[in-house]
């Protein structure tokens, strides 16, 4: 548990580094001077600052849950998974946390014990604010262990439900996950009863899309 908190709590803090340079470079780009002494075309410093924006947008949404799962390989490498993807820029941009939306991710919704997608473990963490305060371990490929467990389902449906749409990202399950990247370019119908999560699946998809098609 210690070192999974510890691992966590350096992901907040690669997160809040992120920011304070976006923001920096975004108010830089502000007070630029535009067409003077060689500097940028309006246009030129409109897109950058359209682009700090929507970056510093990311970012803003990841505080909760920024990471919320782990992914062990046969091979032994580990792959944390969280909203956004964040990478270390002293090791060659090394993923640090995956991207849900990324490939390498998709095994944490998929894999089972009967197709454990070459993974060994999946781990999902229980937080609250910024601090690992439990996990689930999954131990993959066993094809007795049956399904995707679902005891971090079950804490997602039994939660206090607010006025806004729930979160599914931490808790995709495979036929969701099945939807959301599904390869089809043209106009895709979801069906279901009422409070299936249709509306919640297909704006997952949505932002899939614009993650894989930017």
């Amino acid at each position: 548990m210690r070192s999974e908190r510890s691992y966590v709590a350096g992901l907040y803090t690669r997160l809040d580094a992120e920011r304070s340079r976006v923001k920096g470079e975004y108010d830089a780009a502000l007070r630029a001077g535009v067409g003077q002494d060689g500097g940028e075309t309006p246009m030129e410093r409109d897109v950058e600052v359209r682009a700090l924006a929507r970056e510093a947008k990311r970012l803003a949404v990841a505080d909760n849950g920024l990471c919320f799962g782990r992914l062990d390989s046969l091979s032994g490498e580990r792959s944390y998974i969280g909203r956004i993807g964040l990478f270390d820029e002293e090791n060659d941009y090394e993923p640090v946390l995956l991207d849900w939306r990324a490939p390498a991710a998709r095994a944490f919704y998929v894999a089972t014990g009967a197709n454990p997608e070459n993974m060994r473990r999946r781990r999902q963490f229980h937080t609250r604010g910024r601090q690992v305060v439990d996990f689930t371990d999954e131990v993959l490929g066993r094809p007795d262990s049956g399904d995707r467990g679902d005891a971090a389902l079950l804490a997602a449906v039994n939660a206090p439900r607010g006025d806004g749409m729930r979160d599914i990202v931490a808790t995709i399950q495979a036929e969701q996950d099945e939807i959301i990247r599904l390869d089809h370019p043209g106009v895709l119908v979801i069906e279901g009863g009422p409070g299936t999560g249709k509306t919640v699946v297909a704006l997952h998809r949505v932002a899939y899309l614009l993650y894989t098609q930017r």
